[in-house]
């Protein structure tokens, strides 16, 4: 290099210059990826996929929804559980923390929500090593059809090729005669077979064998009857197992879970029931012991009452709620509650053949609900199908059977849209959430419905039937 020429150093310092700027740019990445893993890192679960939870089944009362959950097998360690309730417009989020739920285990939760169910989905909530939480995956979403004002199990009945035994619901695909009493693979047969399933006749569990229903006994364990999973507590009513346990805070109430009656909330009540909680007992904070006293059950205080029967001769006073004395029920008197006076009742039951009178509160006739008549207005009446017909097709094709459509359907003029139809290869009646009128004739010339939010067993030639409500349609 020449005195003077300048060349050389200037390529020096440019070299310079771009591995600095390579070093700042691998320091900024650095920073962003470090404060990405960072972030993120209590993100990071193995139990986030592993565990593996499952509504069995939920009810709704009127204060609350009881929601079953069974852990399957898998591994992680559950701190809650999230719900989620989808009412057809808005999602409620309810969150369940220090849950205690091991692999196998059912176990009962209570939402308070009162409002229209249409789904319900459950994530499970875990907690990382520094102890914060975070949310895993989608574990179960349960579909209800709040159409027919019940919750009922996701779940579709099966007795393909079987005569009896077990339809994988709960219920059964039918019952033996005495000529052949016994239920071998779900054929009726006149002797009992080792394979014999007790699960479906059995009433009685006698250990690891089963009452047959006609005084023998035949291998095989019974199964907890939880009433197809509508007791979501307790012991099974066959006696077998458990139909779940209830979370912290809530007792079994008669196969319902509810909140636990406390002795402290009673606070200053000294009787009389605990407000909010008829469920714990008329007297759950105590009774009145002292002659004569009797309990205020708004407020929960004993005093001291004077009844006052003046003018009357039965019911109770109007003042302390004790009885003024009854009526000659042999002679036909009843009480009038209001007045306290004893009186002869004449029914009325002039143009009515069923329900009850308006005077006496009697019977006037029954209807024959075996061949589909209630009672409306005092008569009996019968509602008739609104269209009858045959299946064409179903489809999704071969799962799924959601759709059919029909020659038989009304092409024009008519929308069944939330009546009711019998399928014949269906167990029960299925709501009609979808009736579509063919749009381009000259394609596709025929109506279509949407019959359910779950698989059905329907088949193309299966005769169908619609009703404009559920009631009369499992009548038919």
């Amino acid at each position: 290099m020449k005195k003077g020429d300048n060349r050389g150093l200037s390529t020096i310092v440019a070299t310079l210059l771009i591995i600095l700027l390579v070093l700042v740019a691998v320091g900024i990445i650095w920073v962003v990826v470090r404060t990405m893993i960072a972030n993120n890192a209590e993100q990071i679960s193995l139990g986030k996929f592993t565990i593996n939870l499952e509504i069995v089944s939920i009810k709704q009362t009127n204060l609350d929804v009881n929601i079953k959950v069974k852990r399957n097998v898998g591994e992680g360690d559950l701190e809650g559980i999230l719900f989620s309730i989808f009412d057809g417009q808005n999602t409620h989020i309810y969150e369940k923390h220090n849950v205690t739920l091991d692999p196998l285990e059912m176990k009962t939760f209570v939402v308070n929500y009162s409002g229209e169910i249409i789904s319900i989905s459950i994530y499970p909530i875990l907690e990382s090593s520094s102890g914060k939480t975070t949310t895993g995956n989608l574990a179960d979403t349960y579909y209800t059809d709040s159409a027919e004002e019940e919750i009922s199990e996701n779940c579709t009945a099966d007795c393909t090729g079987k005569e009896c035994g077990d339809n994988g619901c709960g219920g059964v695909c039918g019952t033996c005669s005495a000529s052949t009493p016994y239920c071998v693979q779900g054929e009726c047969s006149a002797e009992a077979g080792e394979e014999e399933n007790c699960t479906c006749a059995a009433t009685t569990c006698i250990g690891s064998t089963c009452d047959n229903g006609i005084g023998g006994s035949c291998l095989g364990e019974l199964q907890s009857d939880c009433n197809n999973n509508q007791i979501m507590c307790g012991t099974s009513l066959n006696g077998c197992g458990s139909c779940g346990t209830c979370d912290t805070g809530y007792y079994c109430n008669e196969g319902i879970c509810s909140p636990n009656c406390l002795l402290s909330d009673c606070g200053t009540r000294e009787c009389g029931p605990l407000p909010g909680k008829s469920y714990c007992g008329t007297n759950f904070c105590g009774s009145c012991t002292i002659g004569g006293e009797t309990c205020n059950d708004s407020i929960g205080v004993c005093f001291t009452c004077v009844p006052d029967c003046s003018g009357r001769e039965c019911g109770v006073d109007p003042v302390c709620g004790t009885s003024c004395g009854s009526c000659n029920s042999t002679a036909g008197e009843t009480c009038n509650v209001t007045s306290g006076i004893c009186s002869v009742c004449v029914p009325d039951c002039a143009g009515r053949e069923c329900g009850t009178e308006s005077v006496c509160g009697s019977i006037c006739g029954t209807c024959d609900t075996a061949a589909g008549e209630y009672c409306e207005s005092g008569t009996c009446v019968k509602d008739e199908s609104v269209n009858e017909g045959t299946v064409f097709s179903v489809w999704p094709w071969p799962s799924g059977r959601m759709y059919f459509d029909s020659q038989d359907l009304p092409k024009s003029g008519e929308n069944y849209a939330g009546y009711y139809v019998k399928i014949g290869s269906e167990y029960d009646c299925l709501r009609i959430f979808e009736y579509v009128t063919p749009t381009i004739p000259t394609s596709y010339n025929m109506t279509y419905m949407k019959i359910s939010i779950t698989a059905t067993d329907i088949e193309p030639g299966d005769n169908y039937a619609i009703w404009e409500n559920y009631t009369s349609c499992v009548l038919s």
